[in-house]
């Protein structure tokens, strides 16, 4: 099927080209985001694809305008939903709809890229949050979130330059400045100098130059004989780390991804064990841990004999142990990345290592963007403890920047757990107003009307 699906896409390719060269934007739109649809993993055809959306509406900056606004309003609530369901593929399918009707739209390029780093899509997160920058250039958070996105993908001249963009904006920020230095410092101690030295689309045309010409007046669809080229270049130079990197990202854009795994670890090897090369292994080996589990899962599900189901459970298990030992390296050796020391607390939350994921959160709270996130868990961590006064008081301070339009899922639960620990505590009108603060925004949430018409008459 995937041959299937570079061969439509490949078809809507040639369109969108056709299409482009007589600036038919409509048509050029259509062709693009059908490639996108078959081919979600190939970040030139989403660059086509957002160009024309531009073109098509005039570089207005504003899209479809007044037409847009309640359709996106719509599409706004189903990424909200689908991230609350940690459907990243489907976050991403609504964020593009978004985007053909306002190719401008900050947040739903920010929504684009976050959901491209769970499914390990490094290219369209890095362009998306390009987009996401250039379209509110004075957003200084931005460049700053950019700039750390390309520091963790050692990707550091660009890294520089985000966040020189970001110190300008803001030159009296001194966490920017500490930033530009540990960019610059982890640039020049860095020594597996194997980022891709040429772009995606070098990567996806050079080798197939010859052909092209071969076929004239065609244009060659990107990503049809991707892998061949790069078989053939590693026969060529069998030494190369750069030839067996670029193989194993395509493969695993194409999903192969044992193939993908088993080409990173000769890639370790022959880099010497270079800590950069082995982390892109790991990450290689959690999507063939996870595509192992999903199988499992999909198997149990259709079975009704027990030992499927405790096989998914075993497989399951030895994926978040192995995510925890990845983890807990990385965050020696990335101290001030508050997106992996929460990642791993959450982990250990599920094994109920309180002690161990508290400190982790902790530091996690200090960051801005994960702060919200950081204190409810936090105060789940004192509740499971029993350290019920020091839970409250994370889910208080987490309310005031809770947003319910954002963090649906998290606003409730944070008010709910709070108004569960208050009535333990005894103070029941304040459970009975953090339990109405539910049921404001949801009625059906878990058993919150049963408890807030408990607690009413109590409270006086």
């Amino acid at each position: 099927m995937a041959g299937d699906e570079n061969k439509w896409a490949g078809e809507w390719y040639r369109r969108g080209v056709d299409a482009m060269n007589k600036q038919n934007w409509d048509l050029a739109v259509e062709s693009f985001a059908s490639c996108v649809k078959f081919v979600p993993t190939n970040v030139v055809y989403r660059q086509l694809l957002r160009n024309c959306t531009k073109k098509k509406y005039g570089d207005n900056g504003k899209g479809a305008g007044t037409l847009a606004k309640t359709k996106l309003m719509g599409i706004r609530s189903r990424v909200k939903k689908a991230k609350a369901a940690e459907d990243w593929a489907e976050v991403c399918k609504a964020a593009e709809e978004g985007l053909y009707l306002n190719p401008w739209e900050t947040q739903l390029h920010v929504e684009l890229a976050e959901a491209s780093i769970k499914q390990e899509l490094d290219d369209i997160a890095q362009f998306a949050y390009l987009e996401a920058c250039t379209s509110d250039k004075t957003n200084k958070d931005l460049w700053v979130t950019y700039a750390n996105f390309l520091k963790d993908h050692h990707k550091y001249d660009e890294a520089e330059k985000a966040a020189a963009i970001a110190q300008k904006l803001d030159p009296k920020d001194l966490d920017i400045g500490r930033l530009i230095t540990k960019i610059h410092t982890e640039k020049t101690t860095y020594k597996g100098r194997y980022e891709d030295a040429e772009s995606t689309r070098d990567v996806l045309f050079g080798a197939n130059a010859a052909a092209s010409q071969g076929r004239r007046g065609e244009a060659m669809a990107p990503g049809q004989s991707v892998e061949n080229d790069l078989r053939h270049a590693i026969r060529r130079e069998p030494d190369k780390v750069e030839n067996y990197l670029k193989l194993a990202a395509h493969l695993k854009s194409t999903k192969k991804f044992q193939d993908s795994y088993d080409t990173m670890l000769k890639a370790v090897e022959l880099s010497g064990n270079d800590p950069s090369v082995r982390e892109q292994a790991e990450d290689a080996e959690m999507l063939v841990m996870k595509e192992k589990l999903d199988i499992a899962r999909d198997q149990a599900n259709k079975s009704e004999n027990p030992e499927d189901r405790k096989q998914t459970a075993v497989l399951a298990n030895e994926m978040r142990d192995r995510r925890i030992e990845i983890l807990n390296a990385r965050v020696e050796r990335y101290p001030s990345n508050m997106n992996i020391k929460l990642d791993l607390a959450q982990l250990l939350m599920q094994l109920q290592q309180w002690s161990k994921a508290i400190p982790l959160l902790q530091k996690s709270a200090q960051d801005p963007r994960l702060k919200t996130k950081a204190l409810v868990n936090l105060g789940k961590c004192f509740l499971y403890d029993k350290k019920l006064p020091l839970a409250r008081g994370q889910f208080e301070r987490a309310m005031p920047d809770l947003n319910v339009d954002n963090e649906p899922e998290t606003y409730k639960e944070c008010f709910y757990l709070a108004a569960r620990v208050c009535e333990e505590l005894k103070d029941f009108p304040a459970a009975e107003k953090y339990y109405g603060e539910v049921l404001v925004q949801d009625y059906d949430y878990k058993d919150a009307v049963k408890r807030h018409e408990a607690l009413q008459g109590q409270s006086g």
